[in-house]
C-alpha cells in the first residue's frame, strides 16, 4: 500500500492530521520524515496493520519501535514494562542532587520496571552502588537488558517493595521509587493504559496501597532519605500516609506540578 492510500484509510476512521501519520511511519521505519513524505514506498500489509493498531486502538508507539529516550539515554522497552514518562526524568535529577549533597554511596530503586531510573542514576553518579528491585520477573528481564545496553553495573532483586532488600538494607542510604499510584478505576477514564502492565500502574481504589504497605517497613528505613514520585491529584493523601513514619517534603517537577515527596525517617 502506498503512503497516500494509508493516509486516506486512516483518516476515514480517525480524525488525525496527515503529519501525525507521517511521524508514526517515520518512527516505525526509522527513516527521516522528509524521506517518508517524498518517496513513493510500497508498505507491507504488516506495517499497515501496525499503523492501524496505533491509530485505531491507541497502541503505544514505544511498544511498536521497542525504544524510548530518557534523559538522552536510549532504552529498550516492550509490554513487560511501563512506558517511561518525561516527568520521571525530574525524579532522577532531584535524586542526583540529593546524592551529591549528602555524599551518598548506596542507592535502591524500588519498582524499577524498565530500569530507566536505576540506569540513569548510575550513569549520572558513576561512583554509587546501585540496587534495583521489582515484583515482576518479566520487568527485571527488561531492566537487565537496559543495564547491559548502557554498560552499567546494577544488582537486581525480585520481590515486593523492600522484602527482597532486607538482607542488605543496612547499607542502603537512599531509596528512590516511581511506584504504582494510579486508582484502579482510572483505566475507564484513560483506556490507552490497557497495554501497560497493571501491576506497575494500579494501587487500589484510592491509589495508595503501595504507600500503605511501605510504611510497614518503618523499622528497616531509619536514617534513610526516600524520594517518591506520585500524582498531583493524590499527593496530599500520600503525604499524610508517609507522615506517620517520618518528615515529608513535597517537591515540584519542571512543569511546576507537585509530583514528588521526599521522606526522611
Amino acid at each position: 500500500m502506498k503512503l497516500e492510500e494509508i493516509i486516506k484509510k486512516i483518516r476515514e476512521t480517525v480524525n488525525v492530521p496527515r503529519i501525525s501519520i507521517l511521524k508514526v511511519l517515520s518512527q516505525i521505519m526509522k527513516k527521516d520524515l522528509m524521506e517518508i513524505n517524498y518517496n513513493d514506498y510500497e508498505y507491507s500489509e504488516e506495517i499497515v496493520k501496525i499503523i492501524e493498531k496505533h491509530f485505531y486502538d491507541n497502541y503505544p508507539i514505544e511498544y511498536i519501535t521497542n525504544e524510548v529516550k530518557f534523559l538522552d539515554y536510549d532504552y529498550f522497552i516492550d509490554e513487560r514494562v511501563l512506558i517511561p514518562r518525561i516527568e520521571t526524568e525530574d525524579l532522577v535529577l532531584i535524586a542526583e542532587k540529593i546524592i551529591i549533597e549528602n555524599k551518598i554511596n548506596n542507592v535502591l530503586d524500588i519498582g524499577t520496571g524498565s530500569g530507566v531510573i536505576a540506569v540513569s542514576m548510575k550513569k549520572k553518579c558513576q561512583k554509587i552502588n546501585m540496587y534495583a528491585s521489582d515484583i515482576s520477573e518479566k520487568a527485571l528481564e527488561v531492566a537487565k537488558i537496559n543495564a547491559l545496553k548502557n554498560k552499567v553495573e546494577i544488582e537486581f532483586f525480585l520481590g515486593n517493595s523492600l522484602e527482597p532488600i532486607i538482607p542488605i538494607i543496612d547499607k542502603i542510604e537512599m531509596i528512590v521509587s516511581n511506584p504504582p499510584y494510579v486508582e484502579s478505576n482510572y483505566i475507564s477514564i484513560n483506556p490507552s493504559l490497557k497495554y501497560e502492565p497493571s501491576e506497575a500502574l494500579f494501587a487500589g481504589k484510592d491509589g495508595q496501597s503501595f504507600f500503605e504497605n511501605f510504611i510497614k517497613f518503618e523499622k528497616y528505613i531509619k536514617n534513610k532519605i526516600i524520594l517518591f514520585e506520585t500524582t498531583q491529584f493524590n499527593i496530599l493523601k500520600t503525604k499524610n500516609i508517609l507522615n506517620q513514619i517520618g518528615k515529608t517534603e513535597i517537591l515540584k517537577d519542571s512543569f511546576g506540578i507537585e509530583r514528588f515527596i521526599k521522606l526522611v525517617v
